[in-house]
């Protein structure tokens, strides 16, 4: 049996349309039936991209959590700052990279490839 998330895998990143904010979108709606809003920033610039995520009003409708379950958002860094997202799939990652498109990401490799899940996060009810 496949599990959902590998239909997803190798679509490509698109800026604004299938970049990681809108790529965890679309599968949190498409298989969790959570719509969230879109965050209007240049998914090409990572400062950028931190200073939206830490300061939206769609933060305060998150719990952060300390065990992950499928469907959780990863807030991911290379540093202390969040600036990307994705959504934690049986043990790892599903994410939509720049330059590799979807792709899920194991814990351990995206440790080794300079990453770190800085939080979870669960959608409040």
């Amino acid at each position: 049996m496949s599990h959902w998330a590998e239909k997803y895998i190798g679509e490509p990143w698109i800026a604004g349309e299938n970049d990681c904010w809108s790529f965890a979108r679309k599968v949190w709606r498409e298989q969790f039936g959570i719509d969230v809003p879109m965050v209007d920033v240049d998914a090409c610039n990572r400062l950028a991209c931190s200073r939206a995520f830490s300061g939206h009003d769609e933060r305060g409708s998150w719990l952060q959590v300390e065990q992950p379950q499928e469907g959780d958002a990863a807030l991911i860094g290379q540093s202390e700052r969040p600036s990307h997202v994705g959504i934690f799939v049986d043990g790892g990652i599903l994410h939509c990279v720049q330059g590799a498109g979807v792709v899920f990401t194991s814990l351990p490799a995206l440790v080794n490839s300079g990453w770190r899940v800085l939080a979870w996060y669960r959608r409040a009810v």
